[in-house]
């Protein structure tokens, strides 16, 4: 028996769904990797910027992150009921801070985010994950900035 080619998706030629069906797949190793501190890939970047930015804003985390404020006030207040970040209202403002136990967890979130891109990479190759990972967020800055 002939071995049966793998059926290309006729919504293939759509970035729309591509791109979806990207995330999925990233989501999916993310998940794997970072699930074994108990976060999401979401929570460990909102607080690894909460560690190496002491005090920062919900809103310069929506910006750096890409997410809707709302989002990252979701994410946070996790981050505070697992005890690994704090906020503090100073005046009109709202700073977010790592706990001790928050800050520990750096050397783990980074060992993940490399396990991650390593795992893409082995697949991928190293060029072409370092090339797809620029134009991917060329494409992100461009289409986004009247969103």
């Amino acid at each position: 028996m002939i071995a049966e080619k793998k059926r290309i998706s006729k919504y293939s030629s759509c970035l729309n769904f591509t791109a979806n069906a990207l995330a999925r797949v990233m989501t999916n190793i993310s998940d794997d990797e970072f699930g074994r501190l108990g976060l999401t890939a979401s929570h460990a970047f909102v607080l690894k910027e909460a560690i190496e930015n002491p005090g920062i804003q919900p809103k310069e985390l929506s910006g750096e992150l890409h997410l809707t404020p709302s989002t990252i006030t979701r994410l946070i207040e996790k981050l505070e009921l697992k005890k690994l970040v704090e906020r503090k209202i100073e005046g009109k403002h709202t700073l977010v801070y790592a706990t001790e136990k928050g800050i520990t967890m750096l050397p783990d979130i980074k060992k993940a985010w490399d396990n991650l891109m390593r795992r893409y990479a082995d697949i991928l190759g190293d060029e072409s994950s370092r090339k797809m990972t620029d134009m991917l967020y060329g494409a992100v800055k461009a289409l986004g900035k009247d969103s």
